[in-house]
Order: structure tokens, then sequence, then C-alpha cells
């Protein structure tokens, strides 16, 4: 997954064009939702969905760029005053796809491998810093976790959220558990002799041939879009000063359609 994650934020930041980056979008939503499921997803969709709205609504608000004006706000406004552009709105929302894709094509760290899959992965030099990393990709789900139990306990208890000074109520006893998780995971650690010597394996973990094909197949994607982009075949986009349509070329289309691969590989998987 490492390396279908290192093809799709190659592939969405290297184009302008907002339909190739929509295809790495798809392409990551959907790999996700074959391999955690639509449970899994519901929750970091809807923050990303939110993040990149701000992302389009900050530029449609403060880029005042474009022939193409909406509506205008008085000059004496500070920030918002000006015309409010189709152009903004427009390059606003490539940004928040760009975005949801890039947030997504790293998503399958922590919802779809384990964390040891992932210490496992790097050589033995790193193992330390891989147990860093695992540490850290555990740290998000915990911590969310421990915010619905702690909410869930406190409206059990009368609480109701009335502001902002009331959610300190949820937010320090969130914080006090998480501290006391790391101090648990770090006695743990230490009590297993943790670097001490090198890092032993109950069950190693080899590549299946769905696996490889993942990584053929982002290997092929990346190739295939970079000697697009070199070729000028993955034309780039530009919102200003006029508004126009982003041109597709079946090339770097086809890329786009090989980062689809990890559906396949989930789905023979199961």
């Amino acid at each position: 997954m490492a390396a279908w994650s290192a093809a799709c934020l190659v592939v969405v930041l290297m184009t302008t064009n907002p339909a190739y980056k929509a295809m790495v979008l798809a392409a990551a939503l959907s790999s996700l939702a074959a391999g955690a499921g639509l449970r899994r997803l519901k929750t970091p969709v809807i923050a990303i969905a939110l993040v990149a709205a701000f992302a389009a609504m900050l530029n449609f608000a403060s880029a005042h760029l474009g022939d193409t004006i909406i509506f205008s706000l008085p000059s004496v406004i500070p920030g918002l005053g000006g015309p409010w552009t189709l152009e903004a709105l427009a390059y606003g929302l490539a940004g928040g796809i760009t975005i949801g894709a890039a947030i997504l094509a790293a998503a399958p760290f922590s919802l779809i491998l384990s964390a040891h899959d992932v210490v496992d992965a790097l050589p033995r030099a790193l193992s330390r810093t891989g147990a860093a990393i695992a540490a850290s990709l555990n740290l998000v789900p915990s911590i969310g976790a421990t915010f619905v139990q702690v909410s869930e306990a406190q409206r059990m208890r009368g609480w109701r959220p009335r502001g902002p000074r009331s959610w300190a109520e949820v937010v320090v006893p969130v914080v006090l558990t998480s501290v006391e998780g790391s101090l648990q995971l770090a006695e743990s650690m230490e009590a297993r002799g943790f670097g001490s010597g090198p890092r032993t394996f109950l069950a190693p973990s080899h590549m299946r041939p769905a696996d490889w094909a993942v990584v053929a197949s982002s290997a092929v994607a990346l190739g295939l879009f970079i000697a697009s982009t070199v070729a000028g075949w993955a034309a780039p986009w530009a919102a200003y000063p006029t508004l126009t349509l982003p041109a597709v070329d079946p090339t770097p289309l086809l890329a786009c359609l090989f980062l689809f691969a990890p559906v396949v590989a989930w789905r023979l998987r199961r």
C-alpha cells in the first residue's frame, strides 16, 4: 500500500488538472471502501469534506480574481470586499479535491494496515523509527475512540454542550486519558525490552500475489502519468482569468485508472 499511496500523492500533486485529481480521489475513496468498509470511512470522509469545503470557501472569499462575477460586496469590507467570482470558486474546489485526495491516499496506513505491518515493512535500521510511526498512527484513532467514550459518559451524567467553555469537561479527560495511555505504552515497551536488541518477528508478513499486483499497477500508473506530463498529454489547467473546462487525454486518464488496483486486490483477498 505504500507504493500505491506514493503514486497517488505524486499524481495529485504533480498536476493542476482537477479531472485527474478527481480520478485519484475516486480511486482512493473506492479503495478504502473496499479495504476498510464504509462504516469506518464515515467519520474520516465527513472530516475531510469539511476541510475541503473550508479550503474552497476560503479561496472563494479571498481571491477576488476572474472575469465571471457572481456577486460583489462593498470594497470597504476588509478581506471580503470586492467581486466574488466563479473562477475563484472553481480554483478553491480544485484545491479541496487536492486536499481530500492527498489525505485519503495516506489513510490506508491508519485505516487498513496494522501498526506492526508498517513497522515490519521498514528496514531493520529503521526499527525504532518504525515504532514511533506505529505509535503515531495509533494515536489519532485512539483519541477519537476516547473522545466518543468520554462524551457519551458525560452525557449520561447530564452534561450538555453549552458553548466552547463547556467542552473543557470533555477535552480535559480525553487529554488525561491519552497521556495515561502513552505512559502505559512506554512502560509496556520497556518491559518487553524495546531497544535492547534487534527486532524479532512472531509471524513475518509476506507479500502476496495481489500485493505485488498493486505495486506493479502503482508503478505503471506513476510511469504513465510522468511520461504524459513530460510529453504534454496531461495538460495543465488554470481557472483564471476565464474559467474553462479541463482538457482530458486518454493516456493520463488510463494512468489514473491503474490506481483502482487495490479495489480488485481487496475483493480477491476476501
